[in-house]
């Protein structure tokens, strides 16, 4: 018969019981062993993903070459824990190319990825319409399944009668190029170049805003909210917006990802991220690469909605009396 007295023993049984069952999980991840035949496949899938689509022309041709030669003279022969597999070949990658984005992770081999990332946060779109009619938007989570467009089309709908705008990227994570593209053509005409995209073998493209249906007054004023947890296709929104003087940027500075990152399926359990695409202004030829998207209004990320709220306010104040 179990009594209260034996409540406490029972507790560090689940508790011992609990961990030895997470720790069996995450075992899986790290430690499965990889057979020869694995990795032999993942390398020469490897090598025909960074043929194709790998961004830095330079790099290419050294890289394959040592990965071939690895392969012919036996140093990945054998049965390979993930862990040590991976830490082995990123290093061979870093050190015929110098580019530290390359990144191998684990795979449930059920997975149909592309240019989404491993590991998905789940997106929330809102939207308020704050005093003085100032529309609210906020991104938090990644943005990459089939209904990211038609979500982001209702919710710039819904604001598309505000006197202003804040968009918050503060908690926003990916989203897919084509539909941060999409997010820019609400603000900016259609047929006016947003940015050059490079991709692997010098192929490059311009980027121009597409026709959205509508579009967001002329004389709105756009406050865009940002941290430093911001990167790589928000940064373009971002940084866009900022150049064809169509917003006001609030907070600190970005992270400085302008490279694009795929994400290639290698084998059943193997998954290479490596960079593919590279975007800058159309004229200028800069971009926020290192140095993130610099504010306009620098200031601490958690006060940021605050101060693009009284600037807004200022704003239309401003405009009120000059009318």
């Amino acid at each position: 018969m179990i009594t209260l007295r034996h409540f406490p023993t029972l507790l560090i049984y689940f508790a011992f019981l609990f961990t030895s069952i997470f720790a069996s999980f995450c075992v899986t991840a790290e430690d499965e062993l990889l057979s020869q035949q694995e990795v032999v496949k993942a390398l020469n899938n490897l090598i025909v993903s960074v043929d194709k689509d790998y961004l830095h022309e330079k790099h290419r041709e050294k890289m394959t070459e040592q990965i071939t030669t690895s392969l012919n003279q036996g140093d990945f022969d054998g049965h390979y824990q993930f862990h040590r597999f991976k830490r082995k070949l990123e290093s061979l990658l870093y050190a015929s190319s110098h580019d530290a984005n390359f990144e191998i992770t684990w795979r449930s081999g059920s997975e149909n990825l592309g240019n989404v990332p491993d590991r998905v946060f789940p997106s929330t779109i809102e939207t308020q319409l704050l005093e003085s009619n100032i529309g609210y938007l906020g991104i938090d989570g990644d943005l990459f399944n089939e209904h990211a467009k038609s979500d982001i089309d209702n919710a710039v709908a819904y604001l598309s009668s505000a006197t202003a705008i804040i968009i918050d990227l503060r908690s926003a994570g990916y989203v897919d190029l084509d539909v941060a593209k999409q997010f820019l053509s609400y603000f900016v005409p259609t047929g006016k170049p947003l940015a050059n995209l490079t991709l692997a073998h010098n192929n490059t493209s311009l980027l121009v805003a597409s026709d959205t249906g509508f579009k967001m007054g002329e004389k709105v004023p756009i406050f865009v909210v940002t941290s430093p947890f911001v990167a790589g296709s928000w940064e373009f929104v971002a940084y866009t917006l900022q150049q064809t003087s169509k917003a006001t940027v609030v907070g600190t500075r970005t992270m400085g990802l302008s490279y694009l990152s795929t994400t290639t399926p290698l084998s059943e359990h193997i998954n290479l991220v490596m960079t593919y695409g590279d975007l800058r202004h159309p004229s200028t030829q800069e971009s926020w690469k290192n140095e993130g998207v610099i504010p306009d209004i620098p200031c601490d990320a958690t006060d940021a909605v605050t101060a693009a709220l009284e600037l807004a306010e200022k704003r239309l104040t401003t405009e009120t009396i000059g009318n």
